[in-house]
């Protein structure tokens, strides 16, 4: 049985409203990014539109594979944590609240009171194995060697609490994979708090350029993790082939608690920057400060599919954004594109003060099968599927690329009557000898547009194939394309899967279902 089950099949669906369930994660937009702390792979705020800030989960999708093309869709539609059945091995190192560190022998009879102390005597491929409780660990929990599992006790629930770290603690605050902790796994614990609640850390900036790989492999599952200072789970440079599956992500950004909800702030959901081969698969993830997901810097074959995605004050899902130079791996990626080959489908996202799904400098992505509602409710910039702008420190050197081939297929946008915004967006801008979003016409097809009340509106700002809010007609012949899709009203049900006989095949390929909390 699920604790706190919230099943998809809501009631109070609108269709005028589209099932949209209100204006939450509205906001504001900067235009392009918002402003950083100066965390690590994010590019300084800058005028007029600069940025702010394994096993490949069943899917296939990792470094090289090509995650568009190889990797078979999971089409289990549970977003959120599992219950709690997995077995604990036998020789698993147990910790219980009511341990004793200074006599433990790892035992179940004789358990670390101390996660970090469990740690430190751990060897290789050890299971640490958590009873039920709450464990204050002070700064962090650190995992320092390849192949460790931290798991809650079967049919147990155990939460690391790090809201309150130690003094000077902050930015080392949170669960982190160290670099030679490769093969990694966290499982069904919640983490509230930390810097991040979860982060992968990097050789990235140590000073050898012959070396400079990241924890590689980690598997975040059926965890729930929350109330995080700055990004809830954090995926620094050449952090690869991360599986982040299954798991409640919300409430980032305490950091900026009291501060305008505009989206700005520099706390997302999942931030990865130059992390190839990552899968993003089946999580809950809510209440976001600023963008929920997000791949950029070059990060290639990554895979973000059946996630349920709602009030989320920036974006829902970013194919690419904007990074310091600095973070791109030049000899696979001399372009500086933000994205390679990124693949999302199937995600549910609802309520967004930015766009639903932005691409910023990505290079064949593919985005289809999604539903959009309720998104870019902010009122300000962006649009519902947004091309967008990087800008990259402005650096004289950087590549600053327009996405290139993209194909956005079989998708639904459907609005409520007060977005202002329009569904499809190509920016430009004079800025830095001029740049566009995209190159040449994007490959759209299949997709369902709907705004209650009106007419839906197109935009291209670029010089040359200027189309300033147009209708669907006219956006049609203006990219050549479209053919397939329509304007339409999706008549979506309680579980946001399309009625309309016109729109069937559109939007989520199967239906989702999501639970908050524990699972048990």
């Amino acid at each position: 049985m699920l604790a706190f089950i919230l099943v998809l099949m809501l009631a109070a669906v609108l269709l005028a409203g589209c099932g949209g369930a209100g204006s939450s994660g509205s906001g504001g937009a900067a235009q392009d990014g918002g402003a950083a702390p100066g965390d690590s792979g994010d590019s300084g705020a800058a005028t007029g539109g600069g940025a702010g800030t394994g096993d490949g989960g069943g899917s296939g999708a990792g470094s090289g594979n090509g995650a568009g093309g190889n990797a078979a869709a999971d089409t289990s539609g549970f977003a959120g944590p599992r219950a709690n059945v997995y077995d604990d091995p036998e020789g698993g190192v147990y910790v219980s609240p009511d341990g004793n560190d200074a006599s433990a022998t790892g035992s179940i009879d004789a358990p670390y009171k101390s996660i970090n102390a469990a740690l430190a005597d751990a060897q290789p491929g050890d299971t640490i194995i958590l009873r039920s409780g709450v464990y204050r660990e002070g700064i962090n929990v650190r995992v320092r060697i390849p192949n460790i599992t931290i798991k809650s006790a079967k049919g147990e629930w155990a939460v690391i609490d790090l809201t309150s770290p130690g003094p000077g603690a902050d930015e080392d605050s949170g669960v982190y994979f160290d670099v030679d902790s490769s093969g990694g796994r966290l499982q069904c614990v919640e983490v509230m708090g930390g810097f991040y609640a979860v982060c992968m850390e990097t050789k990235w900036d140590w000073g050898d350029p012959a070396d400079r790989a990241g924890a590689s492999g980690i598997i975040i599952e059926d965890c729930v993790l929350h109330d995080s200072r700055y990004d809830t789970v954090k995926v620094k440079p050449k952090c690869n082939d991360v599986t982040i599956r299954h798991n409640e992500i919300y409430n980032s950004g305490t950091a900026f608690a009291g501060g305008p909800k505009n989206g700005e702030d520099n706390a997302e959901g999942i931030d990865n920057v130059c992390g190839d081969g990552m899968v993003v698969q089946n999580n809950y993830i809510h209440d976001i400060c600023s963008n929920a997901v997000y791949a950029k810097g070059g990060a290639t074959d990554v895979l973000i599919e059946n996630n349920w995605i709602e009030d989320a004050y920036g974006a829902g899902i970013m194919v690419g954004f904007d990074t310091s130079p600095e973070y791109f791996d030049l000899a696979a990626n001399p372009q500086y594109y933000e994205n390679i080959r990124g693949v999302v489908r199937n995600n549910l996202i609802v309520n967004t003060g930015w766009e639903g799904i932005g691409l910023y400098g990505s290079r064949d992505a593919q985005v289809y099968n999604n539903t959009l509602v309720n998104v870019v409710n902010g009122g300000q910039y962006h649009s519902a599927v947004y091309f967008g702008l990087t800008y990259q420190d402005w650096e004289s050197y950087a590549g600053r690329p327009a996405n290139a081939n993209p194909a956005i297929q079989n998708n639904i946008v459907c609005q409520p009557n007060g977005i202002v915004r329009p569904m499809v967006e190509i920016r430009y801008s004079d800025e830095l000898g001029g740049m566009s979003a995209l190159d040449g016409k994007p490959v759209m097809d299949g997709n369902c547009y709907f705004i209650a009340g009106k007419s839906a509106l197109f935009s291209d700002r670029r010089p040359g194939s200027v189309l300033e809010d147009a209708g669907f007609s006219a956006w049609q012949s203006h990219i050549g394309g479209e053919g397939g899709s329509l304007e339409a009203d999706p008549a979506l049900d309680g579980g946001y899967m399309p009625t309309n006989p016109q729109c069937a095949g559109m939007g989520l390929a199967h239906a989702l279902s999501r639970a908050a909390g524990q699972a048990g």
